[in-house]
C-alpha cells in the first residue's frame, strides 16, 4: 500500500489515567511504524495524577513522525468516544495507553486490508517475560479464535469512523467490555485478526489474579447477550487504578 496514505487514513485514539509507566512505550511504539508524514494521535487522558501528561510531551517532542493532541477523558469508553469526535480521517485505531506493536509494519497491514474487512484487530501476548502472562494470553487467543463471533478488544481495534458511529460507538454504560459488545456486532466473515502482535503489560493480571481474569472472560461469554451483565462492576477497572 502507499505509505502516504497510512496518515491520511488512520487516526489512533488512546485512552490513558496514570499512565506515566507505559504510554511513552505505546507511543514509540508507532513511532516506529513505516509510514510518511504525521500520524495523528489523539489521547483522551482522565486528569491522571501521575506524570502521564509530562511523558506525553516528551514523546511528542522526542518522536516528530506523530501529532500528538491531549484532551480531556474519563471513564474508558467515554475517552475513546470523545477523542473519536475529533476523528478527521476515515479510519479510526483504538489503542491502550500499554499496547505495543511489537512489527513495525501493523499500520501497513491494517491501511491494506481496510477495504475488506469492517474491523481488523491484532493477536496479542505479554511485554514481560512472564509464564504465566505468556499462558494466559495463549489461552485467550485461543478462545477468540473458536467464538464463533467476531471479537476485538480495544488494546488494537481498527474500523472506519462511519462504522463506528452506525454501530452505536462504545457503550458507556457498561463497566468492562465495550470493546467487545461493539466488535460482536460485526459478522465474522467481515473480521480479521492480523498474523501481528500487540503486547501489553502483565499488570492487569498481577492486580486481579490470574484465575480471576480468565473466570471474568468465561463469564463475560456465558453472559454474551445479556447487556446488563456487563454494566455490573466486576473489578475489571481496578486493575487500572
Amino acid at each position: 500500500p502507499d505509505m502516504s496514505s497510512i496518515t491520511d487514513n488512520i487516526t489512533v485514539v488512546i485512552p490513558s489515567y496514570n499512565e506515566d509507566k507505559y504510554i511513552y512505550n505505546a507511543l514509540w511504539s508507532l513511532s516506529r511504524q513505516r509510514m510518511d508524514g504525521k500520524l495523528t494521535v489523539i489521547i483522551a487522558d482522565a486528569n491522571s495524577t501521575d506524570d502521564t501528561l509530562g511523558i506525553i510531551s516528551k514523546a511528542a517532542e522526542d518522536f516528530d513522525n506523530l501529532q500528538i493532541q491531549v484532551i480531556e477523558g474519563g471513564p474508558v469508553a467515554y475517552g475513546r468516544n470523545k477523542g473519536a469526535e475529533l476523528v478527521k480521517t476515515p479510519y479510526i485505531l483504538f489503542m491502550d495507553a500499554d499496547s505495543v506493536l511489537f512489527e513495525n509494519d501493523i499500520l501497513q497491514q491494517v491501511n491494506y486490508e481496510r477495504v475488506n474487512y469492517t474491523i481488523v484487530g491484532c493477536k496479542q501476548k505479554t511485554t514481560t517475560k512472564n509464564a504465566l502472562s505468556k499462558l494466559t494470553w495463549s489461552i485467550f487467543e485461543l478462545v477468540r479464535k473458536v467464538m464463533p463471533e467476531s471479537f476485538c478488544t480495544g488494546c488494537f481495534f481498527f474500523i472506519s469512523k462511519e462504522y463506528f458511529n452506525s454501530l452505536g460507538r462504545f457503550d458507556e454504560s457498561l463497566n468492562n467490555s465495550e470493546d467487545f459488545w461493539l466488535s460482536r456486532k460485526v459478522k465474522k466473515q467481515n473480521f480479521k485478526i492480523l498474523d501481528r502482535y500487540v503486547g501489553q503489560d502483565n499488570r492487569r493480571f498481577e492486580k486481579m489474579g490470574y484465575i480471576k481474569f480468565l473466570k471474568i472472560l468465561l463469564l463475560n461469554y456465558w453472559h454474551k447477550n445479556n447487556i446488563e451483565w456487563f454494566k455490573k462492576d466486576v473489578g475489571y477497572w481496578e486493575s487500572y487504578e
